[in-house]
């Protein structure tokens, strides 16, 4: 479930589609929450000999620390990788916070190195911090910022308004005790899962 103040565009015909801001979403907001018309799905259902779907399986889905692939039924599929992403999800907890203030028409978007990508693929996302390549093992190198911005964006949640918190506290009950105390939130690392022999290519550069 994306937050209510984002909407669908189309960039370009090169990267296809992003989900933007169409008012200002403020550092600490919860821009997804996983809710329960997600589809989730083992991993090995993306492993199709016929490529029935065309890639769109691959393309579309993220994996989980635990080998699950999650299919948003909403646009929050459509959220494009950034260098600089604005948006995380803290270790081990299916939801996204802003990390800085996100202003109105900017573009929401995410890390893919966080998220298990599968195969490196080349980036597109034109930060100045930009990596040229994003590879799967990624996450080990950017999780000691990535975890800085995420408990510190924590902090203010309860400052702003979050038209997503019922998503977050129906699934974890403990959430509310523990973003009290951000320095016990676990590292973006909880997130990774490498399988044994990756064998799919994730198409994910643009939607």
């Amino acid at each position: 479930m994306l937050h209510p103040n984002i909407e669908l565009r189309k960039i370009n015909d090169e990267i296809g589609y992003g989900v933007f801001a169409t008012k200002p979403i403020p550092l600490g907001t919860i821009t997804w929450a996983l809710d329960p018309l997600d589809q989730i799905l083992d991993c090995h259902a993306a492993e199709d000999p016929e490529d029935q779907y065309n890639g769109d399986l691959t393309r579309y889905t993220w994996v989980t620390a635990n080998g699950q692939r999650i299919l948003c039924w909403d646009f929050g599929r459509f959220m494009n990788h950034s260098c600089d992403a604005n948006s995380y999800g803290p270790g081990g907890y299916p939801f996204e916070i802003a990390v800085r203030d996100i202003a109105a028409d900017e573009e929401l978007t995410c890390d893919y190195a966080t998220l298990n990508l599968e195969k490196p693929l080349v980036c597109q996302c034109g930060s100045p911090r930009c990596r040229g390549v994003i590879n799967p093992k990624d996450l080990k190198d950017i999780a000691p910022t990535c975890d800085i911005l995420i408990r510190t964006a924590c902090t203010r949640i309860h400052e702003v308004t979050q038209p997503l918190w019922h998503w977050v506290v129906n699934q974890n009950k403990e959430i509310d005790h523990i973003l009290h105390h951000p320095d016990s939130i676990p590292s973006v690392m909880k997130h990774w899962w490498l399988p044994a022999q990756p064998t799919i290519t994730h198409n994910r550069i643009g939607s």
